[in-house]
């Protein structure tokens, strides 16, 4: 079998395609998946969930705004920017009581002798793959902003531009 609808790349969305200056040279139609007349989503900040704990009010105070320049974000994001958030929260809890602890707080020893992972090591490594995960979404790390490939975009250079601004500080 040659492969199923789950093989090769998956396609960039067609606002990604823009930042990038379409190097595909795809249609306008085809950037849509041929349903042109579809609605868009708009590029807004949602609101922040009440329950998230102080440190991840900060993250997401800290990088929505720019999120909504690059128009990767809009109020369906809500629950994967939350995610986001509070795993970066929590891996930041986790290291800061790892650090506290020193040497003790990478290696524990159990009641019967064995030497294994601390607890909060555990914890920030779990903490970590969520952020990973979740971050991917919206190119929060060097290889998802790779794959978003968003190149210099040369257009409208002479006038002031805050979404290349922004691509630009984010290394996209």
């Amino acid at each position: 079998m040659a492969g199923n609808r789950n093989s090769g790349r998956k396609a960039l969305p067609a606002n990604v395609h823009a930042l990038r200056g379409n190097p595909s040279k795809k249609a306008s139609h085809e950037l849509t998946g041929g349903h042109g007349d579809q609605p868009q989503v708009a590029a807004e900040i949602p609101p922040c969930p009440a329950f998230l704990t102080k440190d991840a009010k900060g993250e997401w105070k800290r990088i929505a705004k720019d999120l909504q320049t690059l128009g990767l974000i809009s109020k369906l994001d809500r629950g994967e920017l939350a995610v986001y958030c509070q795993a970066w929260a929590d891996w930041k809890v986790a290291r800061e009581k790892i650090a506290a602890l020193e040497d003790s707080g990478f290696v524990e020893t159990t009641p019967s002798g064995y030497k294994q992972m601390s607890a909060w090591m555990q914890l920030a490594n779990r903490a970590e793959e969520r952020m990973r995960k979740a971050g991917n979404s919206f190119g929060l790390n060097p290889s998802a902003r790779a794959s978003l490939g968003a190149g210099t975009v040369t257009q409208g250079e002479l006038f002031p531009n805050e979404q290349a601004e922004t691509a630009r500080k984010y290394g996209l």
